[in-house]
């Protein structure tokens, strides 16, 4: 082989992986069961690439994009990988941690009273469980899906679960947009209306802590608010016409997730890709994590 073609192999080589796919390894468990710590995986870049953003998410799909509140370039922000559970013009709104009562592959904390002393750490990682441990009285915190419970409930018909959900009045400070007049929290909230490209809203005391954020540093407007009006760019408005798409997104283990309940809105040009193919587990290597297919 001469040189020529050597380095056209190369060049090839080097642009599949920075243009077409780009891989990551997972090093949280936010989005438990669907993707676990240690998973190496792909994700298409090719609809984000040197042609433009072109990537449309789709609700449910599983995305990588870059952490919209680093203080840095966008390119050179920490990439967060989540599912998109709201799209352009949507109104999001969560019940009981769901968005809808369709939703697979969540997980949540629970108690469970182990009357028999039966649950051990042995069982536990059979059905893998990772998450949790023991608290009083023969009792267990552990962070489970739907197949691990059903998994338990076989293992012993006396345990009792109890989803540890916060009350739908309980006002958590950690949430977006971390207004008093909102008293929402991780497992109640909203609704929130997700802005699309060319939506003009009107835009008030009683709303500007949901899109502020967007109007000033996604958008790159001055924006001054005080009690009586809002002023952009020294212009005093009532409405306002929003110039990128927004998404947000969840993590699927969602006591144990920062995401956009957190955080807010994903810009358009935050987002990287769709995740394509779980390729194998770098920390527990099995079969049931090879190229195993994202959903």
């Amino acid at each position: 082989m001469n040189a020529r073609k050597l380095i056209i192999i190369v060049i090839l080589a080097f642009a599949i992986k920075f243009w077409v796919f780009q891989p990551f390894i997972v090093t949280s468990s936010s989005m438990d069961s669907t993707l676990i710590q240690g998973d190496y995986l792909i994700v298409n870049k090719w609809q984000n690439s040197i042609f433009g953003n072109h990537i449309q998410p789709d609700k449910g799909e599983v995305i990588a994009f870059h952490y919209p509140l680093d203080k840095v370039d966008v390119e050179d922000k920490m990439i967060y990988i989540k599912r998109c559970v709201g799209v352009p013009g949507d109104t999001i709104m969560i019940e009981n941690g769901q968005v809808n009562s369709f939703e697979k592959s969540l997980q949540f904390d629970y108690i469970i009273q182990d009357p028999n002393a039966r649950i051990n750490w042995d069982f536990l990682k059979k059905i893998d469980v990772h998450l949790g441990g023991k608290t009083i009285n023969n009792n267990w915190l552990l962070n489970l899906g739907e197949n691990q419970i059903n998994k338990l409930k076989e293992f012993d018909i006396d345990f009792v679960f109890k989803k540890l959900i916060q009350d739908p009045n309980e006002f958590d400070l950690s949430v977006f947009p971390s207004d008093t007049t909102k008293k929402w929290n991780r497992d109640f909230y909203g609704p929130l209306y997700i802005p699309a490209s060319g939506d003009k809203i009107e835009i008030n005391t009683n709303n500007i802590s949901l899109y502020g954020k967007i109007i000033e540093v996604y958008e790159n407007h001055k924006l001054e608010v005080d009690s009586t009006s809002i002023r952009i760019d020294n212009n005093v408005c009532s409405t306002y016409t929003f110039t990128q798409d927004y998404y947000f997104m969840m993590g699927d283990n969602r006591h144990h997730s920062k995401d956009s309940r957190h955080w807010g809105f994903v810009p358009q040009d935050h987002l990287i890709a769709n995740c394509s193919v779980v390729i194998f587990n770098i920390d527990n290597f099995s079969t049931k994590r090879l190229f195993k297919q994202i959903k």
